[in-house]
């Protein structure tokens, strides 16, 4: 993750709205930590009880929960939006500075589409993992472990007996996250193709007429076309798998929640009321393990752009000044024509 990290060193200068940001983010994510328990007092004490007053007050919880989250969803989506677009104009800045110190040996090895390439569609596909990836990623994380330390609390032996699928998942996060940071790089560079083929043959579009080449051109359109359609069904079906694969491995686990919990509901050990909140702590945790597997992935694809936009941050311009080289002062230029005849 160490590109990731290099990309977040640009969020520097908006440390105040990222803590604000941050902040929104916990709060909504809070709140839905607070339902479950919520729902359990309707069980043991509204329907057990019939407690009218203990009705009313959850009633009223829950409009307020959710109306906080409101306000919190709200403030997270805006300001992690403005840093995103702030930092991609920060990063395309300084690509494009840094573009015009390298020497023209540089551009003589590399098409000019790859280069625009780098510009338009790499760095857009950095926002996603500074924006929605970054909002998933800690509002998923509040809610897993808000969910662990409540599933703890009710009751530690069925927690224990949940968490054993979690090295299972584990294993498959980090097996196709690799596999899919090397197709991200596969699809980046199919778009780069792609638009390196469409400058040269629209820029030199005069040139293909005069030789009578629209045929030739179309073919090669369209080789690169399918090339990029292969490259993007070959990420798909690794991010579609993964998917799948954390569901069923979480579906395990709620299964073996149901027939202990059940057990324990049956013996006198834990009220029914904790069982539906442990049910529901149980899918809060399931949840964000499988949207934080799609997080990684995610983030595995956009870093891939990543990589093509360090590689050239970092490229070092060959022809470099002299470090004691003469400061040119101020001239005054003249043009003089002596003696020049026709």
């Amino acid at each position: 993750m160490g590109s990731y990290k290099r990309l977040l060193t640009y969020v520097r200068p908006y440390i105040g709205r990222m803590i604000f940001g941050l902040v929104c983010m916990i709060i909504a994510a809070a709140a839905y930590l607070v339902v479950p328990w919520l729902i359990k007092n309707v069980v043991d004490k509204v329907l057990a009880e019939k407690n009218m007053y203990m009705l009313n007050l959850v009633v009223i919880s829950i409009l307020v929960v959710f109306l906080v989250r409101g306000f919190a969803t709200y403030g997270q989506t805006y300001t992690m939006s403005y840093i995103g677009q702030r930092v991609i104009i920060d990063i395309r800045e300084a690509m494009f500075k840094h573009l015009q110190r390298l020497d023209q040996a540089y551009y003589d090895r590399r098409k000019t589409g790859v280069i625009m390439s780098n510009l338009t569609n790499d760095v857009a596909a950095l926002q996603s993992a500074i924006v929605d990836n970054l909002v998933s990623f800690i509002t998923e994380g509040v809610t897993l472990i808000g969910s662990l330390v409540s599933m703890l609390y009710l009751d530690w032996k069925l927690t224990l007996v949940t968490l054993v699928i979690v090295p299972v998942v584990l294993g498959i996060i980090n097996i196709f996250g690799k596999r899919l940071r090397i197709a991200g790089h596969d699809v980046q560079g199919r778009i780069a193709d792609i638009t390196s083929l469409l400058q040269e043959t629209i820029s030199g579009a005069r040139v293909v007429r005069s030789f009578a080449r629209e045929g030739y051109e179309v073919q090669r359109f369209e080789r690169e076309n399918q090339r990029n359609f292969r490259a993007v069904m070959r990420a798909t079906k690794l991010t579609s798998l993964l998917s799948p694969l954390v569901e069923f491995s979480a579906a395990i686990a709620v299964t073996v929640i149901l027939w202990y919990g059940g057990y324990s509901v049956v013996t006198g050990a834990i009220t029914a009321g904790s069982l539906i909140a442990f049910l529901i702590y149980a899918i809060n945790l399931s949840n964000p393990v499988k949207r934080l597997s799609q997080v990684y992935g995610n983030i595995q694809k956009a870093m891939a752009a990543g990589d093509r936009v360090f590689a050239i941050l970092d490229t070092k311009p060959e022809v470099v000044e002299k470090t004691n080289a003469i400061v040119l002062p101020e001239v005054d230029g003249r043009v003089r024509f002596d003696h020049v005849s026709f």
